[in-house]
């Protein structure tokens, strides 16, 4: 690199962090432009040579200095033969930016020269599509063939779908809206951020296309609208559908022999939809008049489908969830529908939940006869691995310890203990302390909870067996076991780790993973990456490799798939290891990246462990992860949600993918969980309660709570998903504490 780079890159490099506001970047810039320039002007700064050059050369390119950042790199042709075409690649990336095309594809020329692989052929076909795209001088039908072309050849990957989403747009503006129509289903199918606007375009189409459009167009529209979770346009969209099916269908054909199924279709009207098409548009109207609020009219719907189509279990635990809105007034009907479910299809996982919703009822009641009949009938092994019932094993514990019998309770929860569901096993250890202790024998609540702790130490149970044990004075604070991890140098970890797996594995190789840490530290992400996904094909199930390779992404900023290859090592692992893990290992499984931001807006008013406990649930750590109600980024939130904060926070012209910026995402989640925890009166049970499932059921929960113990509570939330999900995020919480101690 020449003297005059040298004096002038330090300047561009301090400048290109100066006065920028990172909550306004760009949700696809986010990772490059605030992650990556930062981390790699680290390295730059601390290093020195041609690890630093390059690392230099990287933040101006990951900043969007492109035309310092191509100069810096053509003077580092040469200075390491490996990463020539690497680098090549890059100068033709900056090209493309910068709108220089010819630039770019003389570039590639030249990259082509030294790589010959499938990844660079599509990455060069990938680069000329774009620049297609991007030159102002070609029509919009060589551009639209241009990516017709890439995505015929490449039809999967992030990259095949961003184009694809820009071939609907052009498609769409020459008039092909069929064409169009496709494409912005298939990216709608691929889950990607582009798919609130590929859904937005469907429905713009839908509107123009609406007079011309066959029954048929009309229904898969429909199913479109209603598998996105829009109710009351679903059903709108659907009584459409019946009413021009019933205007427009055929009489019925009484000459042919009739079969069981056509005698079935002679109780209906008649349809140009076949059997099963019917049955999905009726039982689609059914969910849809739920989801509406309509209940009596969904409770019609689905006694139509079970009278008129079939007696079908799923339909009936749904008719019966909706007679249990009002238990007085439907007795009867509840009765006659539960043991009808109960008969036809008796160790289903319809009845699975019915009888778990039977036995819940009972149980908050207080009629604990009935509660204990509902949840020994689901326990019974006929049911599988069904988690109901294997929870239902711990609900009878649960039964005898509200109805004051104890010995009853201490029976149920050492047959519970020793089912294999991790966390009803578990719960059901820290139960029987509790019942032990009820009962005066200290020494047997001691073991319980001690048992609890080693068989699970990273659970939730495990953390309140803890604090029963200092609470109750049983052991000496310090002899509890905790989670703080041992102390232990990077090789000893990494020992500790391979002495954990079940048989010495292939050793993966160790010069690739020098080679892809020294790609991470030149900046060179993509080709970091690619080398590791080789690797992980032949060693995904080896610990050390997920360990190695996680940490080593994970401390490059590369957060997302750091923390992938952490769940996938804690699943793999057994988890009464983790008793005694290393500290690095904890840290790693329990991570604390953006904590600047963190701890900036956290301030005093949350403990930032609470923060993180919900990030880690809620999205692993993915500010790019949206969930199938919409809801965004690392803390989860939802577009209205997000709207409202971003108001109380001062923050003008609001767009809904701003929620994808990770620091936005991480100010505005921490300003909705501190209103929470200032409405609960900081009790993180019913911050969360609402932060999952929201208010109306959190305050039914938290006024039938009041005067008992944070377990019972706990264990009393009604909703399955929130009941889970606040024992998860508890248990996250208390842990990290364990771990880290502070920030």
């Amino acid at each position: 690199m020449n003297q005059l780079f040298r004096f002038f890159l330090p300047l561009a490099l301090a400048s290109a962090f100066a006065g920028e506001n990172f909550e306004q970047t760009a949700p696809g810039e986010f990772q490059d432009k605030v992650i990556r320039a930062r981390r790699l002007s680290q390295v730059a700064a601390s290093d020195s040579g041609v690890k630093a050059d390059f690392a230099k050369a990287a933040t101006l390119f990951y900043a969007g200095d492109f035309d310092l950042a191509g100069a810096a790199y053509e003077g580092l042709l040469g200075k390491d033969a490996e990463l020539d075409g690497s680098i090549l690649i890059r100068v033709a990336t900056i090209k493309l930016n910068s709108g220089d095309y010819a630039g770019m594809r003389a570039t590639l020329k030249r990259a082509g020269n030294i790589l010959t692989t499938g990844k660079w052929e599509r990455t060069a076909h990938s680069m000329r599509a774009e620049a297609a795209l991007r030159d102002t001088t070609l029509s919009d039908a060589a551009k639209a063939d241009s990516l017709a072309a890439f995505l015929n050849k490449y039809q999967k990957g992030d990259r095949s779908t961003e184009l694809r989403f820009e071939y609907a747009k052009l498609s769409e503006k020459l008039g092909k809206n069929k064409q169009a129509k496709k494409a912005y289903l298939r990216v709608l199918g691929a889950g990607s951020p582009k798919a609130d606007s590929a859904f937005s375009a469907v429905q713009r189409l839908h509107e123009e296309a609406v007079k011309s459009e066959t029954l048929d167009e009309k229904w898969a529209y429909a199913k479109l609208v209603c598998n996105n979770g829009k109710p009351e346009e679903c059903l709108a969209l659907i009584d459409e559908v019946l009413a021009l099916d019933l205007k427009t269908a055929p009489s019925k054909d009484t000459t042919a022999p009739e079969s069981a199924e056509d005698s079935l279709l002679s109780r209906l009207p008649p349809s140009n939809f076949d059997l099963e098409t019917r049955k999905t548009i009726w039982e689609k109207r059914a969910v849809a008049l739920r989801g509406a609020g309509q209940l009596d009219a969904a409770y019609r719907q689905f006694k139509f489908l079970l009278d008129s189509v079939e007696q079908k279990a799923l339909w009936m635990q749904s008719a019966l969830k909706l007679l249990r809105n009002d238990e007085a007034k439907n007795a009867k009907a509840i009765a006659e529908l539960d043991s009808a479910l109960h008969e036809l299809s008796r160790y289903s996982k319809e009845n699975a939940n019915n009888l778990w919703l039977r036995g819940f009822e009972a149980e908050q009641k207080k009629n604990y006869a009935k509660a204990l009949q509902c949840y020994k009938s689901l326990n019974n092994s006929k049911f599988g691995s069904n988690n109901r019932r294997q929870w239902a094993a711990f609900r009878i514990g649960l039964v005898h310890v509200k109805a004051g019998d104890y010995a009853a309770a201490e029976k149920a929860f050492l047959e519970a203990k020793k089912l294999p569901f991790t966390w009803s096993s578990s719960g059901a250890r820290m139960f029987l302390g509790d019942v032990y202790l009820k009962q005066g024998k200290d020494s047997l609540a001691r073991e319980a909870y001690l048992d609890c702790i080693r068989d699970f130490p990273l659970g939730y149970y495990a953390h309140r067996s803890r604090t029963k044990l200092k609470e109750a004075g049983l052991m000496k604070p310090e002899e509890i076991p905790m989670a703080h991890g041992q102390k232990m140098s990077g090789a000893e970890a990494l020992e500790w780790v391979r002495k954990r797996q079940k048989k010495l594995p292939a050793k993966y190789s160790a010069t690739t993973l020098a080679q892809v840490k020294k790609l991470l530290d030149y900046g060179f992400i993509d080709e970091a990456t690619e080398l590791y996904q080789a690797e992980y094909q032949k060693h995904s199930k080896q610990l050390d490799f997920l360990y190695e390779y996680g940490t080593l992404f994970t401390d490059a900023g590369e957060t997302a798939l750091g923390y992938r290859l952490a769940r996938a090592f804690q699943n793999r692992i057994p988890r009464a290891e983790l008793a005694t893990a290393p500290e690095a290992v904890l840290k790693f499984l329990y991570p604390t990246p953006y904590r600047e931001q963190v701890l900036k807006y956290a301030g005093k008013a949350i403990d930032p462990f609470f923060v993180y406990s919900v990030m880690r649930q809620e999205s692993i750590f993915d500010f790019q992860i949206a969930s199938p109600a919409g809801a965004r980024g690392l803390l989860q939130i939802m577009p209205a949600t997000g709207k409202t904060l971003a108001a109380q926070e001062g923050i003008e012209g609001f767009d809904p993918d701003m929620l994808y910026n990770a620091y936005l995402n991480i100010r505005l989640g921490i300003r909705y969980l501190v209103d929470l925890k200032r409405e609960y009166s900081d009790d993180y049970m019913y911050v969360l309660g609402n932060y999952n499932a929201g208010p109306k059921p959190t305050k039914r929960w938290q006024s039938a709570g009041k005067g008992l113990s944070w377990d019972l509570r706990a264990e009393d939330i009604s909703y399955w998903e929130t009941r889970d999900y606040v024992k998860r995020v508890m248990g996250n919480y208390w842990i990290y504490e364990e771990i880290w101690g502070k920030l």
